[in-house]
């Protein structure tokens, strides 16, 4: 199954992803602590040139570190001839027992470049069992029309209308009451700025305190963080790309200059959105 993240820009998709991506990890490594030999979950972005599936392949095979790097600058210069491993590919998915695979980067793809990938990916779920995890921006619609172009929607469609009810208009005549495509029914995790209070009032203090905890800053004030959650949430807009920019410079510079601590005044003085 095709899952996506979507939402705008900067609202911490990508780092969801990588989320998801390490607790199942974990939970596989819980259930299997003897077996080094799993790799549950690829981790790959979209590629540079989508149009050719050899190259979205080359991402999986790479993650896998099969394929070779440069023996030379001449051989680095040199135009790259993508060997199909579309078969090396998926024997090693087969014999790691992957599961997972997450794709970011989707907002760069149109979907007419990601249908030969689709159609790959669908003898992957099938003989394999994997879950693909689409990331990015627009990444829903992108899937959808895809997906349509592959002749997903097209065939559901034509299996849900072979016992489509049928009913009798005043006139008598016969209709078949089609089903309508719905692009909800696609599973997608939405995510949009994070909320400051308003019918939420854990979500944004929580993630103050999540990364109070995670900061190895030795003389960190209490509650640094969460004591400024109005005027964080004031200069980032509650997205995450810009609250996690804010919080790692001011804990770069509060390493550089000795402090080991994060004021309202280092917060004022550090720019971020550059």
């Amino acid at each position: 199954m095709e899952r996506t993240i979507d939402g705008p820009p900067g609202t911490g998709k990508t780092f969801l992803l990588r989320v998801i991506g390490r607790d199942f990890q974990r939970s596989v490594e819980d259930r299997y602590p003897d077996d080094e030999s799993r790799i549950p979950v690829v981790h790959i972005t979209a590629p540079q040139d989508p149009e050719n599936v050899l190259n979205w392949v080359w991402e999986i095979a790479d993650f896998f570190g099969l394929t070779p790097a440069p023996r030379d600058l001449d051989e680095l210069l040199q135009p790259r001839r993508t060997p199909d491993l579309s078969q090396p590919v998926w024997r090693v998915m087969e014999m790691r027992s992957t599961q997972l695979l997450l794709v970011d980067g989707l907002q760069r793809i149109h979907p007419d470049q990601l249908v030969p990938f689709l159609l790959y990916l669908g003898k992957l779920r099938e003989k394999l069992g994997i879950t693909t995890i689409f990331c990015g921006t627009g990444s829903r619609t992108i899937l959808q029309a895809a997906q349509d172009k592959a002749g997903h929607a097209g065939e559901a469609m034509k299996g849900l209308a072979q016992r489509a009810p049928v009913f009798t208009d005043n006139g008598g005549k016969a209709h078949r009451l089609l089903p309508q495509v719905d692009p909800s029914l696609l599973p997608v995790t939405w995510l949009d700025p994070i909320p400051l209070y308003a019918g939420d009032q854990e979500t944004w203090p929580k993630i103050l305190r999540s990364f109070e905890d995670d900061l190895a800053l030795h003389h960190l004030s209490p509650h640094a963080l969460v004591s400024e959650a109005k005027y964080l949430h004031e200069r980032t807009g509650g997205y995450f790309k810009l609250l996690s920019q804010l919080i790692c410079q001011a804990a770069m510079t509060a390493i550089e200059d000795g402090s080991e601590d994060i004021t309202r005044e280092l917060l004022e003085d550090t720019e971020i959105g550059g």
